[in-house]
């Protein structure tokens, strides 16, 4: 059965690359499944499937987070910008 989760407590997508999302896992699975909290998930589109990998925290995933989030928000405020 699947369960539901609380409004604060909402799948986060941190990212996305092509065909690649990157999504926050939430506190409550990574303490039932002993992943560090922080813990974020890549889910992938590949040959009409999806492919799931965990990202447990390290400097290299910080990095590469920070990177995407980084050009994602350059891009909404130029939309902002155009939009406006």
């Amino acid at each position: 059965m699947l369960e539901t989760l609380e409004q604060k407590d909402e799948l986060k997508s941190v990212g996305f690359e092509k065909d690649t999302w990157i999504l926050e896992v939430p506190v409550e699975v990574c303490q039932r499944e002993g992943f560090p909290q922080g813990t974020l998930i890549s889910l992938t589109l590949k040959n009409d499937s999806i492919i799931g990998e965990y990202l447990k925290p390290s400097e290299e995933i910080d990095d590469f987070v920070e990177r995407v989030v980084k050009e994602e928000k350059e891009f909404f405020e130029e939309i902002k910008r155009v939009g406006d």
